[in-house]
């Protein structure tokens, strides 16, 4: 398309186009195309390597097995492990694990309580191939504007030329991007400071069945912590999560990211004798910043995945509410394709649920874990088995209501308010009442180097 201008472009027609060929873009372009629409997919990258997003919660598997990748397929063909539990080792090295109860798996509940964890470029491949077979045309192109009127998206111009009409679209660009968010000036609730993550891919002969992670702070810091996923038979995905500050202010003192990788994981035996076994030749490196925005469904347009609500990492529902996002949206695009028009009460149900569970998850996560007051007072393990067992519960609970009318929207999200204030309370609470936990050893070390230091520099 060379010599194009913006006067003369190249004029393609869809019914629908997909913003962004990751996850969230890709069940979506499938779902749509399975629907009888003619979907164009806008995804400059050819190349998905180093992908945020391995460690599944317990809802995932059924949002894969309607894209037509069962979770025992996945597993057989090396593109994922089994996640049976969570386990969470505190900076002192002692370990707790967490898994839900056997008895969901029995009559009457019949709950699948093992998940996955993905090799998320293998899982790309799989799905963009289902999305050429299901007839999605993905162009290598990005959106770079919008003709709107009255809200309302008329067409989308792409990097190289083309002018795309179509009658919907779906915004699944990405938290970095957020193409609609930023069209529209949507306002946005943030959750915590801007965060970075370090991660690189090491080579394992024994691992286990679940997801490990590895708390760093013991005091009255802001959390920063370690994973470490399985993500296929012999390779574990491990990474390293601390406020973007931090995570500058050692690197103005020289140190790259492997040196800032390598220096967490030498807390801990297992990470250390990975680390010197196979040091990491790339270590990938991005930062976010947990937010849900609001209002993300207009008339003839829908965010979703991460650009609608980016998850904290730790919370393991990225993924979920991605193919949620991706299975809802399609759905209303195909049950209103001839209105041409989703009505005002569909976007209000499909906008409570997007900022509702955002909302839970990230202010949950960011009062028990990464702000100290519940943490120190009730200590790690406690606050874990506050955090996932209403995480899994809800996601359960939002599996089994599946709300998708407004009346079933309202109720659900009534319900998350309700936990989210009780959270809250027990948060402020724990700042002035409650005692504190016994001191682990590592916290009792501390404090001894700190009256050691003190005594010498007097």
């Amino acid at each position: 398309m060379e010599g194009k201008t913006r006067d003369d472009k190249a004029e393609l027609d869809a019914d629908a186009v997909v913003i962004g060929g990751g996850l969230a873009g890709q069940a979506a372009a499938i779902d749509l195309a399975r629907g009888g629409l003619r979907v164009i997919c806008l995804e400059p990258r050819e190349s998905f390597h180093h992908i945020v997003g391995e460690s599944l919660d317990w809802s995932a598997p059924e949002l894969f097995a309607r894209l037509g990748l069962t979770m025992e397929e996945l597993v057989s063909s090396g593109a994922a492990t089994f996640k049976r539990h969570i386990t969470v080792t505190a900076p002192d090295g002692s370990q707790r694990e967490y898994l839900p109860g056997a008895w969901l798996a029995e009559r009457p509940w019949n709950v699948e309580i093992h998940t996955m964890h993905l090799d998320r470029l293998q899982v790309h491949n799989q799905l963009q191939q289902s999305a050429y077979d299901s007839g999605v045309v993905i162009l290598r192109e990005r959106a770079i504007g919008f003709k709107t009127r009255d809200r309302r998206i008329l067409s989308v111009e792409t990097s190289e030329g083309h002018c795309i009409r179509a009658s919907w679209i779906i915004d699944a660009s990405g938290a970095a991007a957020s193409v609609l968010g930023k069209e529209f000036s949507l306002l946005f609730t943030a959750y915590g400071p801007r965060k970075a993550a370090l991660w690189a891919y090491f080579p394992t002969e024994d691992w286990a069945e679940g997801t490990t992670l590895y708390m760093l702070n013991s005091a009255s810091d802001y959390m920063e912590w370690i994973w470490e996923i399985p993500i296929s038979p012999g390779v574990s995905s491990i990474g390293y999560i601390a406020p973007g500050s931090t995570v500058k202010a050692q690197r103005a003192h020289g140190l790259k990211n492997p040196d800032l990788l390598l220096k967490q994981m030498q807390k801990f035996a297992r990470l250390n004798s990975l680390a010197e076994a196979a040091p990491p030749e790339r270590v990938a490196s991005t930062s976010f910043l947990c937010r849900t925005y609001k209002k993300v469904c207009g008339p003839n347009w829908i965010i979703i995945g991460e650009a609608a609500s980016q998850s904290d990492p730790i919370t393991g529902n990225g993924v979920t509410a991605a193919l949620r996002h991706a299975e809802e949206a399609s759905a209303l695009i195909c049950r209103y394709r001839q209105r041409e028009s989703i009505p005002v009460l569909a976007r209000t149900a499909y906008n409570l649920r997007v900022s509702g569970m955002g909302h839970y998850f990230n202010s949950l996560i960011e009062k028990l874990f990464y702000q100290s007051p519940l943490r120190t007072r009730l200590g790690f393990f406690s606050v874990a088995r506050a955090y996932t067992v209403p995480a899994w519960l809800m996601n359960l609970l939002y599996s089994r209501m599946r709300p998708k009318r407004l009346l079933g929207t309202v109720i659900f999200c009534s319900a998350l308010v309700t936990l989210r204030a009780a959270a809250w309370s027990l948060f402020q609470i724990s700042r002035v009442f409650g005692p504190r936990p016994r001191d682990s050893r590592q916290a009792v070390y501390e404090r001894r180097e700190q009256r050691r230091a003190l005594h010498t520099s007097r």
